[in-house]
């Protein structure tokens, strides 16, 4: 065989291999991300929302949201509504996160603001993870700024308005720095065919989740400064990796349905009574409050017998439930590593019952790690709220 041949050969595959996989990981799947590509240099305030902004719609489709680019000696060099560079290349955008409240207004709040959307470039997978950044700072010109900035990530296009309520995957923490660029980032698990993403304000008008900072009389001649006025820059979305199935160590079925069968009525009496649990239902899941592990460790801490202490009493008093016990982890550490902690969690639960005198027919077990998170990873708040215990009752015949 030819030498040149056979390297050539090589090379192809020791590409397709090793180097294409790398390349899609990192591919960016939110188009235009860094709002370079545009129809024509912008003129004018709002030309989102007449398609000047490639790949981007406003929504709702009347609302204006504004793109600048250095091409634009108005709408570029010198931006009306805060002096901002781009944070890479020459293009960024600019949205009315939402409005706040003039002297002259009796209402606390106007009802407006605005949203991007556009179509990733392929739909996501479930149980992946992918990595989301964005760029983001507060125009100098406003009086307000926001407590949430949310990212919403859905299998079909939506439409955001005063009645619509959605819950974001990604939602940022108070921002109020101007002048500077802050990064949002955050890590997200597909359920699977999400295939737009939506940015803006998704929190209930009547939540006051906008607040007012320092004034400046200098900038209310050219612009309304009664707004949370926010520009965006440099949006990625890449994938990070697929995790393993969860372990389900000794259960003979998924804890979690896709469904929960339809409640038919109280035909039991631990749905009929309420308990220390509560009123009890089939294949709803109840958080084990306070109860407690040694760091990175299965180790129950004393103080966690007294929440399990309550579902021995509720496993005693009626003897034909049958549970399922889940553990829970945040996102820190590997999915391996915390798929594994989580079942060994479900498991000290599990045995604790056992050696309490519940027979162990009665009891099944699993670990989840960081799939089913209920708060953003974000924040230590969130993050100590999917560091959990669940049970939940098996539906029976």
């Amino acid at each position: 065989m030819n030498v040149c041949f056979f390297a050539m050969r090589f090379t192809i595959f020791f590409y397709y291999l090793f180097i294409l996989p790398l390349t899609l990981s990192a591919q960016n799947l939110i188009p235009n991300g860094g709002f370079e590509e545009y129809g024509r240099c912008p003129k004018e305030l709002g030309s989102v929302r007449i398609g000047n902004l490639k790949y981007w719609q406003a929504n709702p489709p009347d609302c204006t949201p504004d793109f600048f680019h250095e091409c634009s000696q108005e709408f570029g060099k010198q931006n009306p509504c805060g002096n901002l560079k781009a944070q890479e290349g020459k293009g960024y955008l600019g949205l009315i996160v939402r409005v706040g409240a003039s002297p002259e207004q009796n209402t606390d709040e106007l009802f407006y603001r605005e949203h991007i959307q556009t179509k990733l470039l392929s739909p996501l997978k479930a149980r992946n993870r992918y990595i989301f950044r964005m760029y983001v700072s507060l125009s100098e010109f406003s009086y307000y700024a926001m407590s949430k900035i949310g990212v919403l990530f859905s299998q079909n296009p939506v439409l955001v308005g005063d009645k619509h309520n959605f819950s974001p995957q990604i939602e940022s923490s108070f921002i109020d720095i101007q002048k500077n660029w802050v990064l949002i980032t955050d890590t997200i698990i597909a359920d699977g065919n999400e295939q737009y993403i939506t940015i803006g304000d998704f929190s209930s008008f009547s939540k006051k989740d906008i607040r007012k900072i320092a004034e400046n009389k200098n900038y209310e001649k050219y612009f309304s400064c009664f707004r949370a006025y926010y520009f965006f820059d440099n949006l990625s979305l890449t994938w990070l990796d697929a995790l393993p199935e969860p372990i389900l160590a000794n259960a003979p079925m998924p804890p979690f349905k896709a469904e929960a069968p339809t409640f038919t009525g109280w035909e039991k009496p631990w749905q009929l009574e309420p308990t220390e649990f509560g009123y009890l239902k089939p294949n709803e899941p109840i958080i084990l409050k306070n109860v407690l592990f040694e760091f990175g460790k299965a180790t129950l801490l004393d103080k966690s017998k007294v929440e399990l202490d309550k579902l021995f009493r509720l496993l005693k008093e009626y003897q034909e439930l049958k549970i399922v016990i889940s553990g829970h982890t945040d996102e820190i550490g590997s999915a391996e590593k915390n798929i594994k902690l989580s079942e060994q969690r479900a498991k000290a639960v599990y045995e604790y019952l056992i050696t309490k005198g519940i027979l162990a027919d009665r009891l099944f077990f699993g670990g989840y790690g960081s799939t089913k998170p209920i708060e953003s990873n974000q924040s230590e708040v969130g993050r100590k709220k999917n560091r959990r215990v669940e049970f939940f009752i098996l539906e029976q015949e």
